[in-house]
């Protein structure tokens, strides 16, 4: 069997939501004042708006009639601020590998796809959060070919 890159369909909602929850657990465990542990990280009516609308897409990696990654993007406009050149993007709020299945490639057809449809919608560039501690996802995101472009800083008030 090989691998094969779809777009996400309802019945693919529990499957979708199991990956994602690996690495919910992997951020609520180094971020715990950040993350929660959670049973559904992704909830039903986010997950339908996907298939909704255009300017959004759910892409899943099915090996063997399993679905072992996943990957979740939408069109954005840059904030209109005089200061800022207007452009629009897409913008990933997921990918994830079951971890079974890292680091065999599934991460980047997930990758090859949202970027061929981003590009299909006139996207200018292809953005995304990684955490700082999250070094392995930060190691793939490079091998993709992506860089950093900004940084999120923060100072604990708390204390």
């Amino acid at each position: 069997m090989e691998l094969i890159i779809r777009r996400a369909r309802s019945e693919d909602y529990e499957a979708v939501n199991a990956i994602i929850r690996f690495g919910q657990e992997e951020h609520a465990a180094a971020l715990p004042t950040h993350f929660a542990r959670l049973d559904r990280v992704v909830a039903m009516g986010w997950y339908r708006s996907y298939s909704d609308q255009m300017n959004k897409v759910i892409w899943v990696a099915e090996f063997s009639g399993q679905v072992v990654g996943v990957a979740m993007l939408e069109m954005k406009k840059s904030p209109s601020y005089e200061a800022l050149v207007p452009r629009i993007y897409a913008y990933m709020n997921e990918l994830a590998v079951s971890p079974d299945f890292q680091r065999q490639g599934v991460g980047t057809k997930l990758y090859q796809a949202s970027a061929a449809w981003a590009r299909e919608q006139g996207a200018s560039s292809l953005e995304l959060n990684v955490w700082e501690f999250n070094e392995s996802a930060i190691a793939f995101y490079q091998s993709v070919g992506m860089s950093t472009l900004n940084r999120t800083m923060s100072s604990d008030l708390s204390t």
